[in-house]
Formats: C-alpha cells, sequence, structure tokens
C-alpha cells in the first residue's frame, strides 16, 4: 500500500511538473511574439516632428528600448500648417489602419496660425477632436498620443488657451498628453531652456541636444502613466465607447479629392507630374494663367493642398459668393538653392462660409498683380514678377461635404 502512495506521489509531482513546463513555454512563445511583433509609430505633426535627426527619430529608439519591441517609424507631418493637415492624413494614408500608437504634435503651429488671424481655436478644437473620432472610428485599437510643444518666446507664459483645449479634449477621450514644456519647467532653468532650442530659431529644438531631451520627457512620461509598460505586454489601454462630442460640428467627416483625372475639371488638359523624395511622393496638377480648376461643392471647402515652386504666385480662390486672393509661394524656398515645398493654402477654412446647395468653386492663377490680398502664415510675396509665368500645381483639396464636376 505504502509503494502505491509513493508511486501515485510521484506521477503527480511529474505530472505537475510537466504542466509547469508546458506552462512556461507557452508564457516564452508570447513573450517572445509581443517582443518581435514590430511596433508601429506614427508621427503626425509640424516641422519639429519631421525634421532630419529631429525627436522623432530618438523617441523611436527610446520606445523601443523601453517596450522591448522593434519599432518602424512612419511620418504624416509637415511643416509651415497647421492641425488640419493631421485630418487630411488620416483620410487620404489611413494612419490608424496601419499603424499602433499616433504621436499628434500641432500646438505651436496652431498657436502660431491663430495668432496670425489664419486659424482659430474653435477651428483648432473641431480639427482635434474630428482626428481622435476619425481615428478611434478606423482602429479603436490605435492609440493616440498628444503632445504640447511651445514656442521659446512663449515658453514662461503661465496660461495658454490652446494647450488647455488640447488638455479638455484629451481628458474627454482618456488620452495620454504629454506637455513638454511643463516638464521642462519642473526640471530646468531659463538658461538651460534655451539651450534646447535653435539658437536663431526658436520655433525649434536644437539638435542633437534638444531633440534628444525631448525625446526623452516624452518616454519617461509614457513610462509613468503606464503606457510603456502596456507597449511591452501587447496589451490594448481601454476606452471610453460612445463618447458624446465636446463639437457637434468638429471635423471627423473632413475628405480629401485629388481624382481630377477628369478633364471636365479644368478649362483645358492640365500637366500631370510626380514629385516625390524622402517623405512625400504626390501627383499634382500643373495648371497655366490660361487654365482653371472648377467643380461643383455643398458644403465647406477646407484647403488647397500644392505643390509650391519657384514660379508659384497668387492665386484666386472663388466660392459662395466670395473670393480669396493669397500667394502660394511659401516663405522656406530658397531661390540660391531651388527646392520644392509642399504646402496647404488654409484660408477656406476660416475666411468662407458653408453652402447647403451645390454652388461653384474655381481656383486658378491671378492674371495680373493684384492690389487686394491676404497672405496665409508663412506664405510670402511672389519672386516671380511677371504674371504671365505664374504656374499653380494643385495635389488636391479638402473639403467637408460633397463635390461632383461643375458641367454633369
Amino acid at each position: 500500500m505504502m509503494l502505491v502512495v509513493l508511486y501515485w506521489e510521484m506521477l503527480m509531482r511529474r505530472i505537475f511538473a510537466s504542466i509547469m513546463w508546458i506552462r512556461q513555454l507557452f508564457v516564452g512563445l508570447v513573450s517572445r511574439l509581443y517582443k518581435e511583433e514590430v511596433l508601429r509609430v506614427a508621427i503626425v505633426g509640424g516641422s519639429n516632428s519631421v525634421m532630419r535627426k529631429g525627436y522623432a527619430n530618438y523617441l523611436d529608439a527610446s520606445i523601443s528600448k523601453s517596450a522591448s519591441r522593434p519599432t518602424q517609424l512612419n511620418y504624416y507631418s509637415l511643416g509651415g500648417t497647421h492641425s488640419i493637415y493631421g485630418l487630411i492624413q488620416e483620410d487620404r494614408h489611413r494612419i490608424s489602419a496601419n499603424n499602433d500608437i499616433i504621436f499628434f504634435e500641432y500646438c505651436v503651429n496652431d498657436r502660431y496660425a491663430i495668432e496670425k488671424n489664419n486659424y482659430s481655436l474653435d477651428a483648432a478644437g473641431k480639427v482635434l477632436e474630428g482626428f481622435i473620432r476619425k481615428v478611434q472610428g478606423s482602429n479603436s485599437n490605435c492609440l493616440i498620443v498628444i503632445l504640447l510643444f511651445r514656442h521659446l518666446d512663449h515658453f514662461h507664459d503661465e496660461n495658454c488657451q490652446l494647450s488647455e483645449l488640447y488638455q479638455q479634449i484629451a481628458q474627454r477621450y482618456r488620452l495620454p498628453i504629454v506637455d513638454v514644456t511643463r516638464s521642462l519647467h519642473c526640471s530646468s532653468d531659463t538658461k538651460q531652456v534655451r539651450t534646447l532650442y535653435e539658437e536663431a530659431d526658436p520655433s525649434h529644438y536644437s539638435r542633437p541636444l534638444g531633440v534628444k531631451v525631448v525625446a526623452q520627457i516624452i518616454t519617461d512620461e509614457l513610462n509613468r502613466i503606464g503606457v510603456i509598460q502596456d507597449l511591452r505586454l501587447g496589451r490594448k489601454q481601454l476606452k471610453p465607447s460612445d463618447v458624446q462630442p465636446i463639437y457637434a460640428d468638429n471635423f471627423h467627416r473632413l475628405a480629401f479629392f485629388d481624382r481630377f483625372n477628369d478633364s471636365q475639371f479644368f478649362l483645358e488638359k492640365p500637366d500631370v507630374l510626380v514629385y516625390q523624395n524622402s517623405i512625400f511622393k504626390e501627383r499634382y496638377f500643373s495648371i497655366s494663367q490660361e487654365n482653371a480648376l472648377n467643380f461643383l461643392l455643398k458644403g465647406r471647402l477646407i484647403a488647397v493642398y500644392v505643390k509650391a515652386d519657384l514660379d508659384h504666385g497668387f492665386i484666386k480662390i472663388e466660392f459662395n459668393g466670395h473670393c480669396i486672393v493669397t500667394s502660394t509661394y511659401a516663405s522656406w524656398l530658397n531661390p540660391v538653392k531651388p527646392r520644392n515645398a509642399i504646402t496647404l493654402v488654409t484660408l477656406p477654412l476660416v475666411r468662407f462660409s458653408e453652402s447647403c446647395d451645390f454652388l461653384p468653386v474655381s481656383i486658378s492663377n491671378c492674371l495680373e498683380q493684384p492690389e487686394d490680398f491676404e497672405l496665409e502664415y508663412h506664405k510670402v510675396l511672389p519672386r516671380q514678377q511677371d504674371p504671365r509665368k505664374w504656374k499653380l500645381n494643385i495635389i488636391g483639396i479638402a473639403y467637408i461635404g460633397g463635390i461632383k464636376v461643375a458641367n454633369a
């Protein structure tokens, strides 16, 4: 009898040991699976987010090390414009469907555009909430992290309405928000802070010192609030369902249109070309003085997406009984060292009202030097003084509502 009991105990120990071995093997395989699964990181922001050897590169490496997972960094950023570009990029490229985490950084640009009367606090709020709802509607597992940067000249401002609005919206949707400025206030004195910005450019963090510090601040904050741990374990953060929007008319329905292949959109057939660099690959429609883009729109015209170059001049945008005359010549275009530039004309967002019926839209070059015009921020007077040589390269348009061919 004693032998039977001993044999039974030995058998149970072996079974238990086998079960534990299988469990350890399973845990190890799952852990290895998550460690080897590529974490797709998207950067949506302004020039700080797209600059070469900027904070994004160091943040990507820091997250990969902290989360013990390989990462893939994807850029969807553009300098010289405000947050509407991020919403356009989500509609065009379905960022949320192809990434696990999105860093949204447009506070510096939004504030500057508001100060220049080219944007508004109300519009910035509708764009951010629209972006969040558009992302969550496409992929509820995609995590959005809101980053708050600040221009050096505004670093010590006690109150920033835009930052407060960003925080309010982030809290409503329970999204992590990293206020880099506040973190620097707590850890650095004024002299140290100045070294983190470019000496002649207080909008951008210095390289490599400033961008490294910013990347580390973001990583440390994500680690403190548990985001890094979730990424390490492949755990999805719980998000509130059925959140009532702050803005009933937020911009989640924004759409982008670039299918102008039908010659009915133009007075004459345009040249169709492709611009490409390390980040962008854009097809555009180049129209001369005699040509114009025409279509019907029911709703709101938000922006015109263009490829600017040295021959860009003044353009005219007409819709719903109003007309905008502005320059598409970007301030960073260099005549000594020519380079192309991708830019947005966003004045329609703040200057045009919504239409209840299909009304004609016309976008064309000005035929002569205008007397009355408006310069959008980061746009300057054209270098090309001869209106006959002006051209306009249209990539597409952003709008809310519906569009159709004018003579359909």
